[in-house]
């Protein structure tokens, strides 16, 4: 399991005193070919916007260099721009699989 690197807490009490500055990304995918954009449409945290992993959060895989290589840059701005999520925002992201999507 990958350890959070904000807790609980510290969420809660930046989205009561700063909610603008914080975007919350669900990037649910999973690995046994599950929709996480369905899972997400099932229930997400208050405010999330999905980001998909294939499309946004990963560049094309190969043999060579995985599955999910990173996006260009560009791609990834876009991405998230497109969900709202600009230059000057705090990203606090997360899964339901512990860290192991």
């Amino acid at each position: 399991m990958i350890e959070p690197i904000v807790s609980v807490s510290w969420l809660t009490e930046t989205l009561e005193k700063e909610p603008s500055d914080v975007a919350l990304a669900d990037v649910r995918w999973y690995l046994d070919g599950r929709d996480g954009y369905s899972a997400y449409l099932d229930g997400h945290l208050p405010g999330a916007v999905f980001i998909d992993l294939d499309t946004v959060l990963a560049g094309p895989g190969g043999p060579s260099i995985g599955r999910h290589p990173l996006p260009e840059p560009e791609v990834f701005a876009r991405g998230l721009g497109r969900a709202g999520i600009g230059e000057d925002s705090m990203v606090v992201a997360y899964d339901d699989a512990a860290g192991m999507t």
